[in-house]
């Protein structure tokens, strides 16, 4: 008797992150993905996420979906709310009775504060941006609902598709011969890949075993391991990517931006790790992997 697949519904599918499931869903024999990008699907919309949902009947569905220019949404804050927050309560609406898990994805700027120790999930919550504020309250809403979701806060997130701070640095290293960039803003990268193998683990565990539902349930931090600054990470890039330009370390105050940044983001991951026995890479491994995953 054949038994019967995982059925996986990925939204912001056109992401970095919603790119990496795509890349790993042929990996998965034991999972049906299907994907939905913002062009397919308005997820501010209950009429269109209900559509969807009823014609794919998922197990799960994952949130990839996320405003993510942090400097912007300090001019397009209705934009960012509309993505990081009510698209938050359109979803669970939708899911609400249903007999379907949801994960979601957050950030390390709803912490900011510092404690010289690794941030825990139930540790104060200090967000100073439009940016973090639309994240912190789109998770409340997804905890307040009666959707058993797993939310997972992230920082520094890195992949081969998409936008972000790796392949920036890759891009101007080969263009320049200097730049500058802050040395003292600590935290972790995240490897959109290593992030998503371990949701598809963590969703085959829970699926294998229900006593792990009431873990499901619940809020998690996940970077690769180590703590490093914006600096050490650039320094790094030119090194692996054979570049000659040289990097310079500056202050925060001397790269100022409209939106406020975390200096402490050195998230702890044993909740995540004792809960559901998950293995997580070194942020090297993760830089080297992502750039050879460039090339």
């Amino acid at each position: 008797m054949e038994i019967e697949k995982i059925k996986i519904l990925v939204l912001g599918a056109n992401g970095q992150l919603g790119q990496e499931f795509r890349y790993l869903a042929s990996e998965n024999k034991d999972i049906d993905f299907v994907f939905f990008g913002r062009d397919e699907v308005d997820i501010c919309s209950e009429d269109d996420v209900l559509r969807i949902i009823d014609e794919n009947k998922p197990n799960f569905v994952i949130n990839c979906a996320a405003y993510t220019a942090v400097d912007k949404a300090e001019a397009e804050v209705d934009q960012c709310f509309s993505i990081n927050r009510d698209a938050c309560a359109t979803i669970t609406n939708v899911l609400n009775g249903k007999d379907i898990k949801l994960v979601h994805f957050s950030s390390d700027y709803v912490y900011n504060s510092y404690t010289g120790f690794p941030i825990k999930e139930d540790d104060n919550k200090n967000p100073q941006s439009v940016y973090a504020t639309s994240k912190l309250e789109g998770e409340n809403i997804i905890r307040a609902s009666e959707v058993p979701a797993l939310i997972i806060r992230t920082s520094w997130v890195v992949s081969s598709f998409g936008h972000n701070f790796v392949k920036t640095m890759k891009k101007l290293g080969a263009e320049r011969e200097q730049l500058n960039v802050v040395n003292d803003q600590y935290g972790a990268p995240t490897y959109a890949r290593h992030l998503a193998k371990s949701v598809i683990d963590i969703i085959m565990k829970v699926t294998e075993n229900p006593s792990l539902e009431p873990h499901f349930n619940d809020t998690y931090n996940y970077a690769n391991e180590g703590l490093i600054t914006w600096y050490d990470l650039a320094s790094q890039v030119m090194k692996l990517a054979e570049l000659s330009c040289k990097v310079s370390p500056i202050p925060t105050s001397a790269y100022p931006t409209p939106a406020s940044r975390p200096l402490w983001s050195v998230m702890s991951k044993q909740k995540i790790k004792h809960h559901f026995g998950i293995v997580i890479p070194h942020w090297y491994t993760a830089v080297k992997e992502c750039m050879q995953e460039m090339k």
